[in-house]
């Protein structure tokens, strides 16, 4: 009998703490890394230009890429045909740590338990076509681009607690995994309307109206897999003592949503740029998978944005071109304990005498979900005339971001008297305080722009 209920209380014991680790995975989904789980790495720059310039372009009319951020550049194209094609690949470096203290409780330092770097790629096209209606431009366009990134990737090694005198490795008891992969993609045709003003206070003003078609998916791995030596050394108790984790979310995502802008030419020195997104309604079907499988739908926002973009050239021999875009986005649409936010963007490009443009750039980002968290990244750039009207723009961008966060997976899942020596540390537990997340961010883009 006793036996029995000691029995009952070691399975209840195994059942919270399998249902603790995926209470941590489902919240922590949108939180835990630079790309945002679920909801998902929101993406500012469609092209190395405006990669390099600090994901400016609210006010900027060089490229047909930049038109998902405000339709009414493409009124200001300045070729009859223009196609843009942009690839980037982004690496995330992460560390995790938690603090250490001496025997008197003084802390000492942060102790790095794991490090992870991955790579990433993702890619943008548009198409734009501009033709006269006196004493209007029109110009109309389509692009493809992926408007909210889902992908990341997390890998742990759990180790007992084996001395690692004389070379020796403790032993690996488990391998942890959280993994996300998926876009959401944007099919967006859009128009714009144009007037140049000579001798007038405007002297251009432009009119653009978009419409995004949204589709996509976003697939969530998480598991906790034993090797070979733990299941072996655990063969001595009941199978299910420690068991592996599977844990697998898929979310298929589909909405629409508007966007319009305008542009204002001051003389031929200034254009300043206003643009408004709609908050788009998403549906969201999700399927689990863990012992059994269920399904549900229903449906979330994403947040509406208005920006505000200068264009600025001031006199310079250098040809020299300065941007500036500060965005408000609504996040309490998609949460309303999230928070809004401004975020704030600026560039500079100078043309040398060799005509080789050189771009700087910078952006501030806060957290949605937390304003004291930010993502602050420094980028540049350049471009290449290549032959037949085609040009290489290529930009690179690097970021950093620390935050406080709960461990993913809690140590005291693996606290087993078969695969530790209690004999002079005891079994591990969960750790109460948050862990330190270092996260740098490295993104390069290359766009083929092409113009006739």
């Amino acid at each position: 009998m006793l036996n029995n209920t000691k029995s009952r209380i070691l399975t209840g014991i195994k059942f919270t703490t399998i249902c603790t680790i995926m209470l941590l995975l489902s919240i922590n989904v949108e939180a835990g890394f630079v790309y945002n789980g679920t909801l998902g790495e929101q993406i500012r720059a469609f092209s190395s230009r405006s990669l390099a310039m600090g994901s400016t372009g609210i006010a900027s009319s060089e490229e047909v890429l930049n038109s998902l951020k405000n339709p009414a550049i493409l009124g200001s194209l300045p070729s009859k045909l223009s196609f843009q094609f942009s690839g980037n690949l982004t690496k995330n470096d992460e560390d995790r740590s938690y603090p250490l203290y001496d025997s008197f409780s003084s802390y000492v330092d942060n102790a790095v338990y794991v490090s992870n770097a991955h790579l990433f790629d993702k890619y943008f096209a548009g198409v734009a076509y501009n033709f006269a209606i006196k004493p209007f431009n029109v110009t109309t366009a389509f692009n493809y681009a992926p408007l909210y990134d889902f992908n990341f990737k997390y890998i742990e090694e759990i180790r007992n607690n084996e001395s690692a005198d004389d070379d020796n490795q403790p032993k690996k008891i488990a391998v942890n995994t959280y993994e996300s992969s998926g876009l959401l993609n944007s099919y967006s045709p859009a128009i714009a309307v144009s007037m140049e003003r000579k001798n007038k206070f405007f002297s251009k003003i432009s009119l653009g109206l978009g419409i995004s078609i949204l589709k996509g998916n976003c697939d969530l791995d998480s598991t906790i897999i034993f090797t070979k030596w733990a299941k072996d050394t655990m063969s001595f108790t009941p199978a299910d003592s420690i068991p592996d984790v599977n844990y697998h979310v898929k979310r298929d995502l589909s909405g629409m949503r508007f966007q319009g802008g305008l542009i204002f030419g001051l003389g031929k020195r200034i254009e300043l740029g206003v643009s408004y997104i709609q908050k788009a309604e998403i549906s969201l079907d999700e399927t689990i998978e863990f012992d059994s499988t269920s399904s549900f739908s229903s449906t979330i926002y994403y947040p509406q944005e208005i920006g505000f973009g200068i264009k600025y050239r001031p006199r310079n021999r250098w040809n020299a071109t300065f941007e500036f875009d500060a965005n408000y986005v609504q996040w309490s649409d998609y949460n309303t304990l999230y928070d809004d936010i401004i975020e704030y963007s600026a560039g500079i490009e100078y043309y040398m005498p060799s005509a080789v443009p050189l771009r700087l750039g910078f952006s501030y980002k806060p957290m949605a979900r937390d304003k004291e968290v930010t993502l602050t990244t420094f980028s540049l750039g350049t471009s290449v005339s290549l032959s037949y009207n085609f040009i290489l723009n290529l930009g690179c961008e690097i970021g950093t971001m620390n935050y406080s966060h709960l461990d993913l997976f809690p140590d005291g899942y693996y606290a087993n008297e078969n695969l530790w020596d209690t004999a002079y540390d005891p079994l591990p537990v969960n750790r109460d305080k948050p862990d330190n997340v270092e996260d740098f961010l490295t993104n390069f883009m290359a766009t083929f722009s092409w113009k006739f």
